[in-house]
């Protein structure tokens, strides 16, 4: 896996900015903005990972479009746009975990005309509970499609699996990510050029 430089991400929603100075983690990306959204035009959707830091809750924090308030930083994979997408995302709170579901909106394109519509949660088949995350604490999270199996991984150990249903399986698009209310330093990883899951 491989870096993505900011030049090759494309921001949706929210900004990203390069962080001057010293940072600890070496981390040289981030997010102050509540509500975060990117993809990296030209990848695969089937595996993807994010090194990153939790710095706290952003100021001000906003609901989602179903009017629940969550923290939460995650990936996107096969993400044909906003209305169309399978999320693998680390909840923060409320409660501490793993939820993976998918966005599946055929008509719609724009998060504007699907709202918090098509949403399916996928269980899992196996899952680990995760301790509440620790600001100042760096972290990474990978979420892999094999066939129809989706695994999530921290920190290289792997802590949810569960199979797509075929809805999911249908969906077609590349990489990226999502923040809700977090602030994060942050690399976004994706396979390496000429790899075997590479498209570029």
């Amino acid at each position: 896996m491989e870096p993505v430089p900011l030049e090759r991400l494309t921001v949706t929603q929210g900004s990203v900015q390069e962080v001057l100075g010293r940072v600890p983690d070496g981390l040289r990306l981030g997010i102050e903005h509540p509500r975060q959204r990117a993809f990296v035009p030209e990848t695969t959707g089937d595996d993807v990972g994010l090194r990153f830091t939790w710095l706290g809750v952003t100021d001000p924090a906003l609901p989602l479009a179903s009017g629940r308030v969550r923290e939460q930083v995650g990936l996107k994979l096969r993400a044909r746009d906003g209305c169309n997408v399978l999320y693998a995302m680390w909840r923060i709170a409320p409660s501490a975990g793993i939820v993976v579901n998918f966005k599946r909106n055929p008509d719609d394109h724009r998060s504007g005309e699907c709202g918090s519509d098509g949403y399916t949660t996928v269980r899992p088949r196996f899952m680990e509970p995760l301790d509440p995350l620790v600001p100042g604490q760096p972290h990474v999270l990978r979420a892999r499609i094999d066939a129809d199996v989706l695994t999530v991984f921290v920190d290289g150990q792997r802590v949810w699996e569960g199979v797509l249903p075929a809805e999911a399986l249908t969906l077609e698009g590349p990489v990226g990510m999502r923040t809700d209310n977090a602030r994060v330093r942050f690399e976004l990883l994706v396979p390496q050029a000429g790899g075997p899951t590479s498209r570029r």
